[in-house]
């Protein structure tokens, strides 16, 4: 994603990739990466309460809205096909959202998880200036 500001005056925005992957199960996939000990906003809390990960795998056995901040390297972990997909955030994108609608069958919420490279904090973009935020995506074997 490239945010150019072709204009004078600075402006804010925030940035994310709505990514929705196919997985075989909920029940067979695991999210690894960086995320215990960091806060997210867990959105399925009231009007959203930051709470703090003490997990460092990821499973989803509920519904899901969490923006987690300071993680940018999930690995979604399938032992339903023995595959992985790391998301690879070079640049920019500094935060992770997990959304999926536990329990909606008319949304087939069993077989796919959004995963989304988010830079949740406002960038000020300088008139003149630009940002780039770059994903890309790595299948492997477990």
């Amino acid at each position: 994603m490239f945010v150019e500001n072709k204009g004078e005056e600075s402006f804010d925005f925030q940035a994310a990739l709505h990514s929705y992957f196919t997985v075989s199960a909920l029940e067979n996939l695991s999210i690894a990466g960086s995320f215990a000990g960091k806060e997210f906003l867990n959105k399925m809390v009231g009007d959203g309460e930051m709470q703090t990960e003490e997990r460092d795998v990821i499973t989803i056995s509920e519904e899901y809205d969490r923006v987690y901040t300071g993680v940018n390297d999930p690995v979604l972990q399938d032992k339903g096909t023995g595959k992985s997909l790391s998301v690879l955030n070079t640049a920019g994108y500094e935060d992770t959202v997990l959304w999926n609608p536990y329990g909606n069958e008319g949304m087939g919420y069993n077989n796919f998880v959004c995963v989304e490279s988010v830079k949740f904090d406002p960038v000020t973009l300088a008139g003149g200036a630009s940002w780039t935020g770059d994903m890309a995506l790595k299948v492997g074997d477990l």
